[in-house]
């Protein structure tokens, strides 16, 4: 049996026992859980109460968008520092550039004989 074809075997069983049985609704509460460890070939490992596991993805869940927050933080703070790193190059490379054009242009006039 295919792991698509245990999913649904899950999903039929859920939905003969019903909502007034003492599994079916358990079941409902985990598949979520019941799915995560088939699809990723783990033992099934349903020990905290649905309400705590609802509290735990509550706190998953906001550790990621903080994570994004960080993240994104820390991308625009880079983007800013290699941005003025860029423009500091690019400044430096001009004061190089006509440096190096005043010396050519002194040697071409001393080449001509100072005129």
């Amino acid at each position: 049996m295919t792991k698509a074809q245990e999913l649904a075997a899950l999903d039929r069983f859920i939905a003969q026992l019903g909502p007034h049985s003492y599994l079916g609704p358990w079941l409902a509460d985990n598949r979520l859980d019941i799915e995560r460890d088939i699809t990723s070939d783990c033992a099934i490992d349903l020990q905290l109460p649905g309400a705590a596991r609802h509290t735990a993805r509550g706190i998953i869940e906001s550790a990621r968008e903080e994570r994004e927050r960080i993240t994104d933080g820390a991308r625009a703070n880079a983007k800013r520092i290699l941005d003025k790193a860029q423009a500091e190059a690019d400044t430096q490379r001009a004061v190089v550039a006509g440096i190096i054009r005043r010396h050519c242009d002194e040697a071409v006039n001393a080449l001509r004989g100072g005129r």
